[in-house]
Formats: structure tokens, sequence, C-alpha cells
């Protein structure tokens, strides 16, 4: 499916900003050593512990890197049927259905089925309450998004490009305390910066990167917009079919 112009703009906006931040594998920016064994250790029991069992596993092709924060997939759910085919074909992507569900807590429970049966049983709840939209996700390690219209896309978009772009340079201890401030309850609940971690996407800089707090920070600002349209669009929806 091609993308809205207004989204293939953004993510070209985007694409051009992470290159800028990739930098060519040298003895400073290759990434974290631990020399330390027990550190090492600690470091991936407590990566463990937020979802990531084997962090930077995956390394990244240039292209991508690039392609981070931009819209990897974006389907249009314009209809009841349409929900019901992403349904059965998004199934078995690991985060859509926290993702989707965790902005939106009033949904009801996810009732014991199989993956398809209860993300086909969202989609349809989230159809009722809002009606069409757009499921999108948002980078090749990013979260999923039903998004209400390309404006909101777009405001989502940024959002969680910046948290990529202002983790890209921290270092392995930077980013590991920020996923720790953002470890949720529930173990389902895995946090966009953990799910990063399990590729070699960051390359440290010396002065480079955020504090943990504000890249915490960025990504409840990323979720709290995606909550707020999703209770806004419910509202608006509610309203016109009255």
């Amino acid at each position: 499916m091609e993308f809205p112009a207004e989204v293939f703009y953004l993510t070209l906006e985007f694409g051009q900003l992470l290159q800028a931040l990739i930098y060519p594998p040298t003895r400073q920016n290759a990434g974290v050593s631990l020399s330390d064994p027990d550190s090492f250790a600690d470091s991936q029991g407590l990566w463990a512990s937020l979802g990531v069992p084997t962090p930077r596993q995956t390394h990244l092709t240039a292209t991508a890197r690039t392609r981070l924060a931009h819209l990897v997939e974006l389907n249009d759910v314009s209809s009841p049927s349409d929900a019901a085919r992403w349904a059965g074909q998004l199934a078995r992507e690991p985060h859509i259905l926290d993702d989707l569900c965790r902005v939106r807590p009033w949904l009801s429970p996810v009732l014991p089925g199989t993956r398809w049966e209860a993300l086909t049983a969202v989609l349809a709840e989230i159809m009722w309450q809002e009606w069409t939209g757009f499921l999108v996700l948002l980078g090749e390690y990013g979260p999923w998004v039903y998004a209400p219209s390309v404006a909101d896309l777009q405001e989502l978009s940024r959002h969680y490009a910046a948290l990529v772009l202002a983790s890209i340079p921290a270092s392995e201890q930077t980013v590991l305390e920020a996923a720790q401030q953002l470890q949720q309850p529930s173990a389902v609940h895995i946090s966009l910066l953990a799910r990063l971690e399990a590729t070699d996407y960051r390359q440290p800089q010396p002065r480079g990167g955020s504090a943990p707090d504000r890249l915490a920070e960025l990504e409840r600002a990323f979720w709290h917009a995606a909550e707020a349209q999703a209770r806004r669009r419910v509202q608006e929806w509610e309203r016109e079919k009255r």
C-alpha cells in the first residue's frame, strides 16, 4: 500500500536526521565495552529482567538503521472486514496486542484464546469505538499504533523519532537506567528503549546522549500522546454516532 504524501516526507526527514547520527565504527563509538566479566553479566541479567534476554544481538545494516524511526508498515482500516484481515496477518507480531491495549485501558479484557482471536476482538472493539484509522508500525523495532488521521500519525511519529534520536548517542548505562524507570508491573509491557536494545542501534558518543530521566520522559510522552489521541477519537465518534 502507498503511504500518504505527508507520511512519505515525514519519514524522509527522520531518515536524514538518523543518517546524521550514524557514524562509522571506531574505537570511540563502536559501542560500550565492559571489560569486567561480572559487570557484563550483571548488565545481561538486568536487560533480561526488562524483556531483552540477548541485548545487541541483531546487527543492523545501514539501510535498517535509517528505518529505525520510519513508518515500516501502514495498513488502512476502513471497515470491519479490514480489521479482521489485518488481525489474521499480524497476529504473530509480538507487541501489537500490548501496544494497542496499553493506550486503551478501557477496552474489554483480552479473553483466553489464540492470538488471532484476541487481536480480532481488540481491533473490532477499537473500530466500534473509534471507527476508521491507520494501523501502523513505527520503526523496525518500534510500537504499533492505531491513529485516526495522518495528522495524528505524524504526531506519534515525531514523538517516537525524538526518542530514537535521543537514545542513539547514549551509553548503555544511560539507556539501561531509563528502561528501568519505565519498567511496568506486567512482564508483557516491554519498553520501547528495551526493544531497541535488542539491536546494535546505539552509537555512543563521549559527550552525546540525554540523561536517563530525559529518555524516560520522551518515551512516556509517546505513550501519553497515543492514549490522548485514542480518548479523543472515542469521544468524537460517540458524538458522531448520536
